[in-house]
């Protein structure tokens, strides 16, 4: 599927993306819903606000959530084995919703908070200033699997993650 960017950060990124291919040899590594161990992420803000009576959540956009230690293990991988230069999709394997993403972030780290799904368009109604976002940012992990690299699934990834960020 080609690239089809919708905010002004996807577009720059795309940009980045074909000036990088005018080079002779070059890797570029997509990746989504990146989450990991320091900064603000998803995951974090999801379990700052497990506290509120209800939690609502985006439950129409599609992709595969991406712990950052994946994305550094996918990064090794492409330098060990120096595939062919090109794009490769580097997310963990499977796909989910946000709104499936928090239920599973709740499930793992036992909390009870309900999860309610919205629409892309009932969120965007409740936060007019949000940027809008893809409706389908799912990444066909097809191209690293043809050089042996296979990605953990998100859920386990994510499982990993928490028992590291829930011992804060």
């Amino acid at each position: 599927m080609p690239a089809c960017p919708v905010s002004a950060y996807g577009k720059t990124k795309y940009l980045g993306e074909q000036n990088a291919a005018k080079a002779e040899k070059y890797y570029v590594l997509r990746t989504a819903w990146l989450y990991g161990l320091g900064g603000k992420n998803f995951v974090k803000t999801m379990l700052r606000i497990s506290n509120n009576e209800k939690v609502s959540v985006v439950d129409d956009q599609h992709g595969s959530p991406t712990c950052t230690t994946t994305l550094c293990e996918i990064i090794e991988q492409i330098m060990e084995k120096e595939p062919p230069y090109g794009v490769y999709h580097s997310t963990n394997e499977g796909f989910t919703t946000w709104c499936g993403f928090t239920r599973k972030i709740y499930e793992l780290a036992g909390i009870a908070t309900p999860v309610v799904a919205l629409t892309s368009k009932e969120y965007k109604e409740q936060h007019p200033e949000s940027s809008d976002r893809p409706a389908n940012s799912k990444l066909s992990k097809e191209k690293l699997h043809q050089v042996g690299i296979y990605p953990a699934k998100w859920e386990e990834a994510l499982a990993d993650y928490l028992k590291e960020e829930l011992k804060n």
